[in-house]
């Protein structure tokens, strides 16, 4: 049996260690949320991964309007982004973005901008586009696997997009259950 100062002492360091958790912003997420380290997005600003040749590689949440640009000299700094194309380096992000810098004699000399992978962005609590994903990005999904995702794809390219989740139940194998499920990525 521990002695009870033994047992007070414990109990007062979980309950500190809670604390600073707290504090640094490791709280639990709501009910059905999917990771307890990653809150959902909120509204306002947009959150992208910056790679490569970066200051501060990692997740980042950047004010709207924010273009790859302006991401790049607020993590490596003023440098300029001579050589850079104007048209990746004036495009606006939006979250989910992941932007990767590669360098030449400490200058940003290529940056692509592509898009996170999905399971990143299902963590993160980024909403998907059901009419921008791709067929390995659907089976990504809990109960969809590569048959259905492939059906997805098809209907998708038949006749047109599904302008949002509920959509894609025109899709043969996809009812209200499994839309109710896929609900909270969307």
């Amino acid at each position: 049996m521990m002695p009870r100062g033994t047992r007070w002492a414990l109990s007062s360091l979980a309950l500190l260690l809670s604390l600073v958790l707290l504090a640094k912003g490791r709280v639990c997420t709501p009910k059905g949320a999917g990771t307890a380290f990653v809150a959902p997005v909120p509204a306002g600003g947009v959150v992208v991964r910056l790679a490569g040749d970066v200051g501060r590689p990692g997740v980042h949440r950047f004010p709207d309007g924010t273009t790859a640009e302006t991401a790049i000299k607020m993590t490596v700094g003023a440098r300029s982004l001579t050589g850079v194309s104007s048209v990746v380096a004036g495009r606006r992000l939006t979250s989910g973005d992941l932007v990767t810098v590669h360098s030449a004699n400490g200058q940003p000399h290529v940056v692509t901008v592509e898009t996170m992978p999905v399971q990143e962005r299902m963590l993160l609590g980024i909403p998907l586009d059901p009419d921008r994903m791709t067929r390995e990005e659907w089976a990504a999904l809990p109960g969809i696997g590569p048959v259905l995702a492939e059906r997805i794809e098809t209907e998708r390219h038949k006749n047109g997009v599904f302008r949002s989740l509920a959509g894609v139940a025109r899709v043969p194998g996809i009812g209200p259950g499994k839309l109710k499920t896929l609900q909270r990525y969307f």
